[in-house]
C-alpha cells in the first residue's frame, strides 16, 4: 500500500513537471510565432504603403515629364524623356507585385486592379505623346494636360481607396492577432492554475502521506518497545522458572541422592540396602526427567538428530499424555527436508499453540496439520476452545488479541517474519482458535523480497 501511494505520488510529481514544460514551451513557441507574426505584419504594411507612395510619386513624376516634354522644343530629347517613362514604368510595375504580395482581402485585390488597370492606362497617352511632332505639341498641349491632370486624380482617389483598405486589413489582422495572443494567455491563466492546484494536492498528500508515516514509524516504535520490554519479562521468567526447576527438583533430588549415598555408605542389612539403591535410583530417573525436560524446552535434540516431523510427533505425544488434551496430527515427512531455520521456526510455532491452547483455551481437541511443498512449509492448528476477542489495538495494520495471547502471538510472527513468512489467527469467543502459517524455502523468500523491493513485518491478521 505505501509503495502505491509512493508510485502515485512520482507519477502526479512526474505529471506536474511535464504540465510545466509543456507550458513554458507553449509560452516560448506562442511568443516566438506572435512575434514573427506581428513582424511580418508590419513589415507587409511598410513595405505596401511604401508601394503605394512609389505608385504616388511615379504618377506625378510621369506628369511632370510629360508636360516637360510638350513644353520643350528639341525633338531630339524624346529618346532620353522615352528612357525616363520607361524608368518610372519599370519602377511602378514593381511596386505593384509587391502590393499583389501584401494584399489580404478580395476588396483589397478589386481595387488594386482597378488602380493597376487606371495607372496603364495612363501609361499608354503618354508613349503616344512622345511620337508627336512639335506642331502636334503646341496645338494638342493644352486639352492633353488637362485631361492628364483628371486621369492623375483618379489614379490618386483609387489609390486612397486601396491605401483605406490596406489599412482595414492591417487592423483586422492585428484585431486576429492580438483575439489570439489573448487566446492564448487564457490557456496560459487555466494551465498555470491547473499546474497550481495539481502542486497544491501533490503536496497535500505528501504531507498526509508523511504523516502517515510518522504515526506508523511512531506506532511501530511503540510496538518494539512494548515486544522488547515483554521479551525481556519473558526472559526473566524464563530465567527464573530455570533457576527454579534445577533449584527445586534438579537440586533437591541430587541433595537426596547425595544423602541417599551417604548412608548406603554406613553398615545397612542387605533388604534395606536394596531398598536404598532402588531409591536411589528413582531420584536418578527423576532428576534425569527433569533435565530433559528443561533441556526440552531450551531446544529438543530430537529436532537436530531426529528432524521436524519426530521433534513435532514427541512434543503431541508429550502434551497428550500430560494435559489430557486429545491432539490429532497430520505431519508431512517431507517437512524434514527444510533447512535448520525453516524446521526451527515451524516447531516454536507448533510448540507455541500448542502450549497456548493448554494453558488458555481450555480446548479438548486439536487438529494439528503440518505439509511440505515446492514453496516450503504450511502449518495449521486448530482447537475448540474458548476463543478469545481481538483487541482494537493493530499491529502491522493486523489486530492482534489483547489478552495473555499476545505475547506469544508476537513472538510467533517475529519468527515468521523474519523468514519471510506469513502468520495467520482466526478466533473469537466460544469458536475456538485457529493459527495457520506459511514459511517459504529460502529461495522462494528471496524472490518474494526482490520482487516485493522490500521485507514488511509478518502479515498476522485476525477474525
Amino acid at each position: 500500500m505505501l509503495r502505491r501511494k509512493s508510485l502515485l505520488l512520482a507519477f502526479a510529481f512526474a505529471g506536474l513537471l511535464a504540465i510545466i514544460g509543456g507550458a513554458a514551451i507553449a509560452i516560448r513557441r506562442g511568443s516566438a510565432t506572435e512575434q514573427r507574426e506581428v513582424a511580418a505584419l508590419h513589415r507587409a504594411h511598410l513595405e505596401a504603403g511604401d508601394a503605394l507612395s512609389s505608385i504616388r510619386a511615379n504618377v506625378f513624376l510621369a506628369g511632370i515629364l510629360t508636360r516637360d516634354y510638350l513644353l520643350d522644343p528639341d525633338a531630339s530629347h524624346a529618346a532620353r524623356y522615352a528612357e525616363q517613362f520607361a524608368g518610372i514604368r519599370g519602377q511602378t510595375e514593381r511596386s505593384f507585385q509587391i502590393l499583389r504580395t501584401s494584399s489580404q482581402s478580395v476588396e483589397e485585390k478589386t481595387a488594386l486592379d482597378r488602380l493597376h488597370s487606371e495607372v496603364g492606362n495612363y501609361w499608354d497617352p503618354t508613349q503616344i505623346v512622345l511620337d508627336w511632332t512639335p506642331e502636334e505639341k503646341a496645338a494638342r498641349r493644352a486639352g492633353f494636360l488637362q485631361d492628364r491632370i483628371r486621369h492623375r486624380e483618379e489614379i490618386v482617389e483609387l489609390a486612397a481607396q486601396v491605401e483605406r483598405l490596406m489599412t482595414v486589413n492591417f487592423a483586422a489582422e492585428r484585431s486576429r492577432i492580438t483575439d489570439a495572443d489573448e487566446r492564448f494567455g487564457t490557456l496560459l491563466a487555466w494551465t498555470t492554475a491547473i499546474a497550481l492546484m495539481l502542486a497544491l494536492a501533490i503536496a497535500a498528500a505528501t504531507v498526509a502521506h508523511l504523516i502517515g508515516l510518522e504515526r506508523q514509524s511512531a506506532k511501530a516504535e511503540l510496538e518494539l518497545r512494548r515486544l522488547s520490554g515483554h521479551i525481556r519479562m519473558a526472559q526473566e521468567q524464563e530465567r527464573r522458572f530455570l533457576s527454579r526447576e534445577l533449584h527445586d527438583q534438579a537440586g533437591q533430588m541430587l541433595t537426596g541422592l547425595r544423602m541417599e549415598l551417604a548412608s548406603i555408605s554406613h553398615d545397612a542389612g542387605e533388604e534395606e540396602l536394596a531398598e536404598r539403591v532402588a531409591h536411589a535410583k528413582g531420584i536418578v530417573e527423576q532428576t534425569l526427567r527433569v533435565i530433559r525436560n528443561i533441556a526440552m524446552l531450551l531446544r529438543p535434540s530430537m529436532l537436530d538428530d531426529l528432524g521436524l516431523a519426530a521433534a513435532v510427533g514427541a512434543l503431541v505425544r508429550d502434551i497428550t499424555r500430560a494435559g489430557g488434551m486429545e491432539v490429532h496430527a497430520e505431519i508431512d515427512p517431507e517437512v524434514d527436508s527444510l533447512p535448520e531455520a525453516e524446521c526451527t521456526c515451524a516447531y516454536r510455532v507448533v510448540q507455541e499453540a500448542l502450549t497456548n491452547a493448554v494453558r488458555h483455551s481450555g480446548a479438548r481437541h486439536v487438529e494439528l496439520s503440518l505439509t511440505a511443498g515446492e514453496g516450503g512449509v504450511a502449518g495449521r492448528i486448530a482447537d475448540d476452545g474458548r476463543g478469545f476477542e481481538m483487541s482494537p489495538v493493530r499491529r502491522n495494520g493486523q489486530g492482534l488479541p489483547g489478552t495473555a495471547y499476545g505475547l506469544g502471538l508476537a513472538g510467533m510472527g517475529e519468527r515468521v517474519h523474519e523468514l519471510g513468512g506469513v502468520l495467520r489467527v482466526i478466533s473469537s469467543p466460544g469458536r475456538g482458535s485457529t493459527i495457520e502459517f506459511r514459511l517459504p524455502r529460502p529461495d522462494v523468500a528471496d524472490a518474494v523480497f526482490a520482487s516485493s523491493g522490500a521485507a514488511g513485518p509478518a502479515r498476522v491478521s485476525g477474525s
